[in-house]
């Protein structure tokens, strides 16, 4: 297993309680990942000129606190396996000695031409290495609720700000328009456990709406298009205030 740390103090991208912002903090494992494929000399732009890119499929994450301004974080990534299209990654992130978020993500190799996840080739799977020391075995799908009502309904267009490099909205976004979709009063919920089915791309322009629900402290939003024929990620998020 190659197990890969990186350590940043947390300066920017603060929120009103002086704490980095959910999607900020996905953003940080996805670079930290990112910078063990350039570590291990497979960085994005050598898998582009093999005609593939990497997307995240399916994440679940579990944050005991969030780390405030000025603190130093320590984040640790490792791959955890390869299985037909699916491959398994794990991220810790520590504090001072303390661990304070865990989290599992479901990686695909796209390939370009057709825009298609493909088995994981052999010789990319060996440079990464893997075991089986996954943090979450299973992340679940997210079924919308049926038996009560909607909480509210958002509307958004997407913006070039939204994209990366693939050309599509990024995986952290979806975190911050699930602040922008609930109503202000809710605004300052901090979430302790949060999953997140991706299901199709949303692309410069596209009109969506969000639907979210909460029941007790769990809060699920759901991705859609405009005229609801199409769903673009679901997500589920636990809030801090549950036991």
């Amino acid at each position: 297993m190659k197990i890969f740390c990186k350590e940043y103090e947390v300066m920017d991208f603060l929120s009103s309680q002086s704490e980095l912002k959910l999607n900020h903090l996905v953003s940080y494992l996805i670079e930290t990942s990112n910078y063990q494929s350039i570590d291990l000399g497979l960085e994005n732009e050598k898998l582009l000129d093999m005609g593939y890119t990497w997307m995240i499929y399916k994440w679940k994450i579990k944050v005991k606190r969030y780390p405030r301004s000025h603190e130093k974080i320590k984040i640790k990534t490792w791959a955890s396996g390869f299985r037909n299209i699916n491959a398994f990654r794990e991220f810790e992130i520590y504090c001072g000695g303390e661990k304070i978020l865990e989290a599992s993500a479901i990686f695909l190799l796209i390939d370009l031409e057709n825009r298609k996840p493909i088995k994981i080739p052999e010789e990319i799977a060996e440079v990464y290495g893997s075991n089986d020391n996954r943090i979450f075995k299973r992340i679940k799908r997210i079924n919308e609720p049926e038996d009560f009502e909607r909480l509210d309904r958002f509307s958004y267009k997407i913006l070039n700000r939204d994209l990366d490099f693939n050309d599509h909205v990024n995986n952290s976004v979806y975190l911050e328009l699930i602040y922008e979709a609930m109503d202000k009063d809710l605004s300052h919920i901090k979430f302790k456990e949060i999953s997140v089915n991706y299901i199709n791309e949303l692309k410069l322009g596209d009109e969506i709406i969000i639907d979210s629900y909460k029941e007790e402290d769990r809060f699920y939003f759901f991705f859609k298009s405009k005229d609801q024929g199409q769903i673009y990620a679901r997500i589920c998020a636990l809030s801090q205030s549950s036991n």
